[in-house]
Order: C-alpha cells, then sequence, then structure tokens
C-alpha cells in the first residue's frame, strides 16, 4: 500500500485513490466526489469536517473495504456513499452525518459521538436513510442521535444506549439487542419484528396504533377486537 499526502481544505473530484494510505495525515475540511477509496488506510487519520459525497470506499468486484479505526471523523458527512464492511471501530466523530449511504457489514463499534468535552457531554450523530443491515454498531453511546429511516436487519446493538434516540421508520428485524436500551425512544413506523420488550427496556418509547398488537402478541397477549 503506497502512502500519498494531500492537502487539508483541498477539493477532489473523480479521483482514484484505490489502496492509498492516509494514516495519520490531516485531511481536514476537504471536500470528496466521485472518488474511488477501495482497500485505503485512513487509521487515525483527522478527517474532521470532510465531507465525501458519491464516494466508493469498498471495491464493487471484491471485499477491500476501507479502514478508519481511531480515525477523527467529528462533523464530518458521507452522503450517498458506499462503506460497506468498512472499520469505523473506535473512532471520534461527535455530529458526524450518513446520508443514503451503504452500510451494511460495517464496523461502528466502540466509537465516541460526544462532544469532545469530557465522558458525560452530549451525544450527536445523524444516520438517515442508509442500509445497516448485519452493521455492527455495539458499545456505543446514541442517546438523543438520530438513526430514522434506515434498513438495520441483522444489526448488533449489544450494550448501546438509545434513550431518546430517534429510529422512526426503520426494519428493526432480528436485532441483537443484548443490555440495550432504547427509554423514550421513536420507534414511530419502524418494524418491530424481533424487538423482545421482556428484554429491552422500551419504557416511555413512542410507537404508533398499528404497532401495539406486535408488541403485545411478543408478550404473549393475544389482542382480539372480534367480541
Amino acid at each position: 500500500m503506497s502512502k500519498l499526502e494531500l492537502e487539508s481544505a483541498g477539493q477532489y473530484a473523480d479521483r482514484d485513490f484505490e489502496n492509498q494510505s492516509f494514516s495519520h495525515q490531516s485531511l481536514r475540511d476537504c471536500l470528496f466526489r466521485n472518488c474511488n477509496f477501495s482497500g485505503c488506510n485512513f487509521r487515525a487519520a483527522d478527517l474532521q469536517g470532510t465531507s465525501f459525497s458519491h464516494c466508493q470506499f469498498n471495491s464493487s468486484d471484491a471485499e477491500r473495504p476501507a479502514d478508519f479505526s481511531q480515525a477523527n471523523l467529528r462533523e464530518a458527512l458521507f452522503e450517498y456513499c458506499n462503506l460497506s464492511l468498512a472499520n469505523l471501530n473506535g473512532i471520534q466523530a461527535y455530529d458526524a452525518r450518513f446520508d443514503h449511504c451503504q452500510m451494511s457489514g460495517i464496523d461502528l463499534s466502540k466509537a465516541n459521538f460526544r462532544l469532545p468535552i469530557g465522558d458525560n457531554g452530549p451525544a450527536a450523530l445523524t444516520i438517515d436513510s442508509c442500509n445497516l443491515s448485519y452493521a455492527n454498531l455495539s458499545s456505543n453511546y446514541l442517546a438523543g442521535c438520530t438513526l430514522s429511516g434506515n434498513r438495520m436487519t441483522e444489526c448488533c446493538l449489544d450494550d448501546t444506549d438509545l434513550i431518546d434516540a430517534d429510529l422512526s421508520g426503520c426494519d428493526l428485524h432480528n436485532l441483537s439487542a443484548v443490555r440495550v436500551v432504547m427509554t423514550g425512544a421513536d420507534l414511530r413506523g419502524s418494524n418491530l419484528h424481533g424487538l423482545d420488550p421482556r428484554i429491552i427496556d422500551l419504557k416511555n418509547v413512542r410507537i404508533s396504533s398499528d404497532q401495539i398488537g406486535l408488541l403485545l402478541n411478543t408478550l404473549g397477549i393475544i389482542v382480539d377486537d372480534t367480541g
């Protein structure tokens, strides 16, 4: 893997960076559009404020996902990108945003989405209209964050705090949710199949009337309006 030096705040379009290393580099406030980053190494890079639009982070003909582990992605934006199987373990990413991205199988575990003022700061993350099937979001603090309109089938949320989070309009089928907390979360319009209120704290969650029967059936309660 070769190492390529780019400048902070640079603008790059229609570039092929496949298998390049940007490890520990500062790429703050860069703008990338329609670029190929398959197999790239961004470990511990500074990508604060950087924007990626319509970029490829995994080869379409082979599994060569990019590695962002331990990178600074605070206020970074990914829109219409392919991040399938990418490694984002342990990133610093307060106020990062992922919009209409392919994120199937992504490792987004043990990340820090808190305001960088200490361990008790508020968290901010937006993942909107993305495919998170088989993704790993375990061991995260996502209280109050926006995770709406996503496909999250078979997603791992073990040990994740989702208090007051926006999970509206999501497909939550067959989640792994050991020790997850969803108190006060907005689940309206979501597919709740497999969401077991006996093992998940769903106190004060917001649901719509047509979702009540499904949760009651999970508890063994049959809703029968036949009289």
